[in-house]
């Protein structure tokens, strides 16, 4: 290859990677999120089980009606209780 056509070729790919580099770096310092406002979590009575372990949990407040199950040892919990139904 040339060195014509490789110092071209070089300056683009070392101009790609410094603006990848730069959008990484900008994910990292953006500010975590805030929590929701009080009012948009929604009342639930959902009691979960972990099937490995027996841990229970009790889930009061969600910001979704039917949220996904929490996980526990590396599985999602399952259903045991749910007030509404």
């Amino acid at each position: 290859m040339s060195l014509w056509l490789a110092v071209p070729l070089s300056l683009v790919f070392i101009y790609i990677v410094y603006r990848l580099g730069l959008r990484m770096m900008a994910t990292f310092s953006r500010p975590i999120p805030p929590p929701p406002p009080p009012g948009e979590l929604r009342r639930v009575r959902l009691t979960y089980r972990c099937s490995l372990c027996g841990t229970e949990m009790r889930m009061t407040r969600a910001p979704v009606q039917h949220p996904e199950p929490p996980r526990c040892c590396s599985e999602d919990m399952d259903l045991i209780a749910n007030a509404d139904e």
